[in-house]
């Protein structure tokens, strides 16, 4: 009887180091395979923007085992990008260079953002170099209006100018509008309701007023910024314009009546008709009109742009003036991929100034039943949950052989007894 036992015992032991021996084929693969890269990695924080500087755009990669030596942008005739990005199409290039003992496996797919959409990879000869490329339709952003007009108090007939700033805008229209801020027209128009007014910048961000009459006092003025497609625009706040030292007309003089002289009549001769005496008239006193003085041409104001973590702003570099604070406009992307194990991270970076922050990207996908992080917590790498399970079930038997082997003789002796 026990050694029927010992016999079923060995044929499951048998049976469970049979089916270890099989597990561990796919560990010993990818061992055998641990020099060779299959996949490459590119993280891009903006596409192509019309009108976006290059400096804001990042390229960097999760790639193991490589590292990116150079990336750049081509247009659609092969030729580098610098500066800003402009309307069409762009090419994103990006170099990676394998690292010592390891090299690209030919036909390798790549992914930006983890998308392989449009992503071809093209790998050198002897697999140490690759090269990523993708090509892009540059986006067009609605326009952002980064600085207001300011209100005005201006002398009559005198001058005075707005200004404004945007960010993504190709082409700028001013309007003045009634007192009421509702009814209105564009600059161009308004030469029949103010016909001694003048004006130059109707098209730029700054307008310039000439000759402001007084019946110009409290209307507005405002600068619709266009997008470059003509499709979109922003509108700035209105600017109120105040004249003052508006003179007073003068009076005109009266005609004051000469009364008439009764003749004396005398019996002897006849009087002769007294013809009234006609006045003058009085012609109006027309004020002296004002000397005219030329505007300044407009000064292109340098400036740097200061940030902390909730605002940026402008600090002009002449008189050090700073605009109104205005919230960041994060474009997020994500950085590390998230897993069951731990969450992933997303960076944001601030398309005016450039900062950036991060936060975690939760896992979005399902946990396997069979994942139990053994191998984790035991310090080994390479091994499945299963195949440990089924080692450990192995050893268990082993020692449960060992100790019913052991305990055997001394049965048997028992019984002699």
């Amino acid at each position: 009887m026990e050694r029927k036992k010992i016999r079923w015992m060995l044929g499951l032991l048998s049976l469970l180091l049979c089916v270890s021996l099989l597990c561990f084929a796919p560990a010993r693969a990818e061992a055998a395979a641990a020099g060779v890269i299959d996949r490459v990695l590119c993280s891009l924080n903006y596409e192509p923007v019309v009108m976006m500087e290059l400096q804001y755009v990042n390229v960097s990669t999760s790639s193991a085992n490589a590292s990116i030596t150079s990336a750049y942008w081509t247009d659609a005739s092969g030729n580098t990008v610098s500066g800003q990005f402009g309307k069409g199409t762009y090419t994103l290039n990006v170099h990676y260079a394998a690292n010592t003992g390891y090299s690209f496996a030919q036909g390798i797919p790549g992914y930006i953002n983890n998308k392989s959409d449009g992503v071809t990879v093209t790998v050198s000869g002897d697999g140490s170099t690759a090269l990523l490329q993708k090509t892009f339709s540059a986006i067009i952003w609605t326009p952002t209006s980064l600085k207001d007009p300011v209100s005005a108090t201006v002398e009559y007939d005198g001058w005075t100018s707005f200004a404004v700033s945007s960010m993504y805008a190709e082409s700028h229209e001013w309007f003045i509008m009634f007192p009421n801020g509702v009814d209105g027209m564009e600059v161009e128009q308004i030469g029949s309701t103010f016909p001694t007014l003048t004006w130059s910048g109707e098209d730029t961000e700054r307008l310039v007023l000439h000759h402001i009459p007084a019946e110009m006092d409290g209307w507005r003025v405002f600068c619709r910024h266009w997008s470059v497609d003509h499709m979109t625009y922003a509108d700035s706040k209105m600017a109120t314009i105040t004249v003052i030292n508006i003179p007073t007309p003068e009076p005109t003089a009266e005609i004051t009546p000469v009364p008439m002289e009764v003749p004396v009549q005398e019996p002897e001769t006849t009087p002769e008709p007294t013809q009234e005496a006609e006045a003058a008239p009085v012609e109006p006193v027309t004020p002296e009109a004002p000397i005219e003085t030329e505007a300044p041409a407009p000064v292109e104001r340098s400036f740097t742009v200061s940030s902390d973590g909730n605002a940026h702003w402008r600090v002009y570099a002449d008189n050090g003036e700073t605009t109104a604070r205005e919230e960041h406009l994060y474009v997020w992307h994500e950085t590390r991929a998230a897993s069951a194990a731990e969450d992933g991270e997303e960076t944001g970076v601030c398309a005016v100034c450039g900062h950036t922050v991060t936060r975690a990207l939760p896992y979005a996908g399902e946990t396997s039943r069979y994942n139990f992080g053994i191998g984790d917590a035991l310090g080994i790498d390479g091994l499945s949950d299963i195949q440990l399970l089924l080692i450990g079930g192995a050893a268990v038997c082993v020692l449960l052989l060992i100790l019913s082997a052991a305990l055997s003789p001394r049965k048997r002796s028992r019984r002699r007894r």
